[in-house]
């Protein structure tokens, strides 16, 4: 991650105090909440020497839900992301780099959120990988349905995956479908004309099967299609996802496709799947075991393969078989 910018020390203090506080004021009302998600492991990968690394990305938030009139209720979500294994902001350039919204939502009309969030495409899609889209370690996340949901330049990639200044819309379940809309109110100012993002989602949940289709565009008119299902025999879980995505400025495009399952074992877990790029042959082959230590803690192991793109740039991944294993714990809070 590029880090181009630091917090001062008083500042980056002042703000821990104010979370703080905000956290204080959440517990005074009955239905906020303070929650997080802490994840850390030794990786080792062929070429290098051991460090330590996130396998999904962690992050503290405070959420809450204030019942109104009926069954309409005010939504608030605001939540701070970071690096466990050196206390940084994931983003220097963004404090609150998951979510900030506020919004209303109806058991009978849906959920309005107003802000900045994950597009529908990235809400929805990670159930599609058994390494929940992390893109760290065992994760197929660059085989299912990787987008650039800005596509401006950008120091950090605050954006990658997230739209500000956008309206967000969730539907109440009916049959299993549900239905996520996104448009973004407020084109960047880019210095060059810009679209202004927009992408909507359809869910499919009932027993055994789901099912997902998506559409975004980006500021640069960029856009995929991305299509995935899942199926549910016993303890088995098989997972499949497919990709088209067009690529205005490059005038190419670049399609996906993954095959994974989940395979579970009382406390375990195992993971497993395989996932490809058809353009480059790009691929990776990943399998992993996690066990539940209670509800919230589990420790993990993951094993991989990925053979890197031959691009001919005589670049260090240029061509490479990248091997990989990693040990894990994560708690959820």
């Amino acid at each position: 991650m590029v880090h181009f910018a630091q917090l001062s020390a008083p500042r980056g203090l002042g703000l821990l105090l104010c979370c703080a506080g905000l956290a204080g004021a959440a517990r005074a009302q009955d239905a906020a909440t303070v929650y997080g998600y802490l994840d850390l492991g030794l990786v080792r990968e062929s070429g290098a020497g051991a460090r330590l690394d996130r396998g999904l990305n962690n992050w503290l938030g405070v959420r809450g839900v204030e019942g109104l009139d009926g069954d309409l209720a005010a939504t608030f979500n605001v939540q701070m992301r970071f690096d466990p294994d050196t206390g940084m902001q994931e983003r220097a350039s963004t404090l609150f780099q998951g979510e900030t919204t506020v919004g209303l939502r109806s058991k009978t009309l849906g959920g309005l959120r107003l802000g900045r969030a994950l597009s529908p495409l990235w809400q929805e899609k990670w159930r599609y990988d058994p390494w929940y889209d992390s893109g760290f370690m065992g994760s197929l996340e660059s085989y299912n349905g990787d987008f650039d949901s800005d596509g401006l330049p950008s120091a950090d990639f605050h954006n990658y995956s997230r739209v500000g200044n956008g309206v967000f819309y969730a539907s109440p379940g009916l049959g299993g479908v549900r239905f996520f809309g996104m448009a973004e109110l407020e084109a960047p100012a880019a210095g060059q004309p810009v679209e202004r993002a927009r992408g909507a989602a359809l869910t499919y949940a009932d027993g055994a099967a789901t099912a997902m289709l998506s559409y975004e565009r980006n500021h640069v008119a960029d856009s995929i299609v991305y299509l995935a299902g899942s199926y549910r025999i016993d303890q088995l879980t098989v997972l499949g996802a497919y990709s088209r995505s067009r690529l205005v400025l490059s005038g190419g495009e670049r399609r996906s496709a993954l095959l994974a399952g989940t395979y579970a074992l009382g406390a375990q877990l195992l993971r497993f799947g395989y996932g490809r790029l058809r353009e480059s042959g790009q691929h990776k082959a990943s399998v992993g075991l996690s066990h539940a230590l209670s509800k919230r803690t589990n420790i993990y192991a993951d094993l991989y393969r990925e053979k890197m793109a031959a691009t001919g740039n005589g670049g260090a991944s240029d061509g490479m078989a990248l091997n990989g294993v990693a040990l894990g714990i994560n708690h959820a809070f």
